[in-house]
């Protein structure tokens, strides 16, 4: 027997939950099967950068995962840097202040906020949302083997029994992780820069809350005779983790037993009989890996499947729920509204060029100096390089029809530049205070400025029919009255801006 789909999602992870949750707005039907059949407690990624947050307001989901984050700092916050020989003998960077910590990370206006939160505390939000939704989520099932024809692609799963299942989808998401099975089907290969360091990521428990009370971090740099690595908080207590640096020509800490690993772990704190449990490890290296097409066919390539890089600024997640977003408006302009299938190959031309630039980006972190903003004699050359996290993830631009391009992908000010995300405020919709981001989501949106002289029908034509129009003044008020449609889009320069269902001021008028 065959299961019918309009989409097949492989991986379950929060880039494959992110798609399943868009194409869950869009009402197309969808199953996302994912090989492991519980999530991965490991914290993986732990920050999500204010673009990711405002995607997930489309989907309503926004505050849950806020309050998850809030859970998850027992004590103390997320934030800060320490170093040290071990842990408990560790001092504390000297800064930039938090308020300038969290401008880096989204300083243009926003309805949203950077939110520190464990990827094992995040997906249960996702998947929880998905199941209330009555989503068909298939734990415990793993690709084997798929084919494709133009008429769709045809999967062939294994169950948590064994049992051989095909599913047929008229498309596929491959978001299954660094080591994707799907990229590795298509015969995708992916460029990649040398690898500088290799660590094991090593989850643990251990009861740390008075020993860290008042020093609390989001990262501790460890090195001494007997270990060299990173600590990261998941909740500033009682789990942690710790990237254990190796040399891969010398040793392999993934095969040491466990009682190894913990007193290395005991070296690294600074506390000889401390109890530790693991709970978890994993090997990862700090390569930048970009696949050479995020397409083959029917087949799409989607967050760590189509690139991987260090999680320093974190970057990585946040690029793959972008991604998820990017891809799923298109499949269902292509899907719903008979748009050209050419549309889907804007997903690689404008994601593919964000991921190296992330990538390179997160590279240049690897300096643990640099990535807290601490300049030193060694790491001039990065600073040079590095730029804004708020402007990665919030300024950056698809296309260079703007004269205000900066050269590497970004713009200064976003004012409803093509290609651009458009530009936040607050404004008064039939009697509800909203944001101009909250317009956007499900089709194209027509915005048009108080002195436009064209109706909607004269600007849209046939398209009228699947836009819906807001016109300042007419149909929406600015709430501040500083603002207005020339300080918002100064340097847009025209009356009428449409806009894409994923908030990006399309390249012209005319929807596809």
């Amino acid at each position: 027997m065959t299961d019918k789909t309009g989409v097949l999602i492989v991986g379950g992870g929060p880039v494959g939950l992110s798609a399943a949750l868009f194409l869950q707005k869009y009402k197309i039907p969808f199953i996302l099967i994912e090989k492991d059949e519980s999530e991965s407690i490991l914290p993986r990624a732990r920050g999500w950068h204010v673009r990711t947050l405002e995607i997930l307001r489309q989907v309503g989901l926004e505050d849950a995962v806020q309050a998850a984050g809030k859970a998850a700092w027992e004590q103390g916050g997320f934030g800060g840097a320490r170093r040290g020989r071990t842990m408990l003998s560790s001092e504390a960077l000297n800064m930039p202040s938090r308020e300038a910590m969290m401008a880096m990370m989204g300083n243009d206006p926003s309805p949203s906020s950077f939110c520190p939160c464990p990827q094992s505390l995040l997906d249960p939000v996702l998947r929880q949302a998905l199941k209330d939704r009555g989503a068909d989520l298939r734990y415990g099932c793993a690709l084997k083997r798929l084919t494709q024809d133009d008429a769709g692609v045809l999967a062939h799963v294994n169950n948590m029994q064994g049992v051989e299942l095909t599913i047929s989808a008229q498309y596929l998401i491959g978001a299954d992780g660094g080591r994707s099975f799907v990229r590795r089907e298509l015969g995708i290969t992916n460029s990649q820069t040398a690898v500088e360091t290799h660590y094991l990521n090593i989850f643990f428990r251990a009861d740390l809350k008075e020993a860290v009370s008042n020093r609390t971090f989001s990262q501790c740099e460890i090195a001494n005779e007997k270990v060299r690595g990173i600590f990261l908080s998941k909740n500033n207590t009682t789990e942690w983790s710790f990237h254990l640096e190796y040399d891969p020509i010398s040793s392999s800490p993934i095969e040491q037993p466990d009682t190894q690993i913990i007193e290395l772990l005991r070296s690294a704190i600074g506390e000889e009989n401390l109890p530790i449990e693991i709970l978890a490890k994993t090997t990862w290296s700090t390569g930048v890996r970009v696949a050479h097409s995020f397409r083959a066919g029917r087949v799409f390539l989607a967050g760590d499947a189509a690139h991987t890089m260090p999680p320093w600024g974190g970057l990585n997640g946040n690029t793959g729920v972008a991604d998820a977003h990017n891809l799923v408006w298109k499949l269902a302009a292509v899907m719903q509204e008979g748009a050209d299938p050419m549309l889907l190959d804007t997903y690689e031309e404008e994601r593919r060029p964000v991921a190296i630039r992330n990538g390179k980006q997160a590279s240049l972190r690897s300096d643990f100096d640099a990535r807290f903003e601490i300049r030193t004699e060694s790491n001039q050359e990065a600073f040079r390089q590095l730029q804004n996290l708020g402007t990665l993830q919030l300024k950056y631009k698809y296309s260079a029809a703007s004269q205000e391009e900066t050269g590497n992908g970004t713009v200064e000010q976003l004012a409803g530049q093509p290609g651009t995300r458009f530009p936040h405020a607050w404004i008064t919709l039939e009697g509800e205070r909203m944001s101009t981001l909250d317009l956007f989501g499900k089709g194209y949106v027509l915005l048009q400025g108080p002195t436009s002289t064209l109706s909607a029908q004269q600007v849209l034509g046939p398209a009228i029919t699947r836009t819906k129009a807001y016109k300042v003044g007419t149909d929406f008020s600015f709430c501040d009255e500083n603002v207005t449609w020339s300080t918002l889009t100064a340097q847009a320069g025209q009356e009428d801006i449409l806009v894409r269902p994923d908030g990006f001021v399309a390249y012209g008028l005319q929807t596809p």
